[in-house]
């Protein structure tokens, strides 16, 4: 069975790099139900409605139900299944951005520790917030912003109401900031032949303590996040049939194609030549030359 949406948008202009919406839904899940969801492209928050479920982050289970709110982060391990008997319905919000880890920390969400049990009132702000992010759902400028202004919203309330003493840094804001900073650098260089220890360098942290963060953040290690950083945005390419398999190697900072085979093999479980095949439904093979042979 798959769950009953009372609605559900997805967001396909994101062009804001502070916070932008990805999905906004709310739906009830049928008994026992896991949601498709195992590693995601993005930071998330799910607040239980009613009923209660299992939320498994980086290996460890927790216990959530009505009131609770609970936080997925990208490209980390994850399943959430709904009760046997009482299954729940969730409010979820998945949204990306520079600001959206330092303002879960700031919101007393980290990954050891991924889960809130809100008061009543709170909760029901949290609800109608993602209400509205719905009602101003629309792919025009305007929505965005409105979206973005909301989460922002939803934000401020779950930091004010957060644990922690609000004259102090948040819990885990200085590794999240070089975490951050690691980020942006290879959002903005990963085009160039960087290595990890350029990326060290840019935050000013050493391999070793580069690599703690990487794990405490999102449990994947700087190379592995640079590998598949690139191979998304080659996936990307491809998509877009923007070049040969060299030239999308290039353009994604691997100099060596085969090298860049091997990688996107090892990512996606297909060789790019292969991964347009399916993506194109059975193409046959000699309208995709544009790739070059990559076998």
């Amino acid at each position: 069975m798959e769950p009953d949406y009372h609605y559900y948008f997805k967001n396909q202009f994101r062009p804001l790099a502070s916070l932008s919406l990805h999905e906004a839904a709310y739906f009830s899940c049928p008994e026992s139900y896991v949601l498709p969801i195992d590693h995601p492209d993005a930071y998330a928050l799910y607040l239980v409605d009613g009923g209660k479920g299992i939320y498994t982050l980086g290996g460890k289970e927790f216990a959530v139900r009505e009131y609770d709110i609970f936080a997925m982060y990208p490209n980390t391990p994850i399943r959430c299944t709904a009760d046997k008997t009482d299954p729940f319905k969730l409010f979820g919000l998945s949204f990306d951005g520079v600001d959206a880890r330092l303002l879960l920390n700031a919101a007393g969400f980290e990954p050891k520790n991924p889960v809130r049990t809100l008061e009543h009132h709170i909760a029901m702000q949290i609800s109608k917030v993602i209400d509205g992010i719905y009602t101003w759902r629309g792919q025009e400028i305007y929505s965005t912003i409105q979206s973005t202004a909301l989460i922002y919203a939803l934000l401020s309330a779950l930091v004010r109401t957060a644990s922690w003493d609000q004259t102090a840094m948040p819990p885990g804001w200085t590794g999240a900031v070089h975490f951050q900073n690691a980020l942006d650098y290879i959002a903005g260089n990963y085009s160039k032949p960087i290595s990890v220890i350029d990326v060290a360098n840019h935050a000013n942290l050493s391999r070793s303590r580069l690599y703690r963060v990487f794990m405490q953040q999102i449990f994947v290690s700087p190379q592995q996040y640079l590998t598949e950083f690139r191979i998304r945005q080659a996936i990307h390419l491809l998509e877009k049939r923007k070049g040969s398999v060299k030239e999308i190697a290039l353009a994604v900072g691997i100099e060596d194609p085969l090298y860049f085979s091997t990688l996107f093999k090892q990512v996606t479980g297909r060789s790019p030549k292969n991964y347009m095949r399916e993506l194109t439904d059975g193409t046959d093979a000699s309208q995709l030359d544009y790739l070059e042979d990559d076998s």
